[in-house]
């Protein structure tokens, strides 16, 4: 389990997209604890049970829906500034580990292709890589139009040069 996750040895393209798919995989934890958090501060504004599948109970809590989503839409800055406020310790420390996982093992995927590809270079193309992905999200973030569609048409290209480019290695130990 622990060669999985370390950042030695290298892999395949095939290897690599099957690792590249097991990463997001390993996102649902972090789905699950954002659908569980979005649906308990939202269950908190309510005054109504949600264990009684009467009629009445259901038409109750589709005009709270209704009538919530007004004022979401009325005052969305009180609504956001409320939720991320219901965050407690264990809800950050629960996030936090849901997220680091799949990055830990996404990075590591990555270095271990690249180690394949560029292995006399790969800490310096490695860091190149890492650099290029933060900026690059950063721009996709914050612009539209033909710049964002350039640089993800650069990402992917990196990502298909990764999956189908020929190593130099016979056999990957990762």
């Amino acid at each position: 389990m622990k060669k999985f996750f370390s950042f030695s040895g290298t892999i395949s393209g095939k290897i690599f997209f099957l690792r590249t798919l097991f990463t997001i995989v390993l996102t649902i934890p972090l789905i699950i604890a954002a659908i569980s958090k979005w649906t308990a501060y939202f269950m908190s504004l309510g005054e109504f049970d949600i264990s009684d599948p009467s009629v009445e109970n259901q038409m109750e809590i589709q005009r709270f829906g209704d009538e919530l989503a007004m004022k979401i839409v009325e005052n969305p800055e009180f609504y956001l500034n409320d939720f991320l406020s219901s965050f407690s310790f264990i809800w950050i420390l629960l996030f936090i580990v849901c997220v680091l996982l799949p990055i830990w093992f996404g990075l590591a995927t990555y270095y271990k292709r690249i180690s394949a590809l560029f292995y006399e270079q790969r800490n310096g193309v490695f860091l190149a890589f890492v650099l290029f992905e933060v900026v690059s999200d950063y721009i996709v973030f914050n612009s539209s139009g033909i710049v964002n569609t350039l640089v993800t048409f650069l990402g992917l290209l990196i990502f298909v040069f990764l999956v189908f480019y020929s190593s130099k290695f016979e056999t990957h130990e990762g």
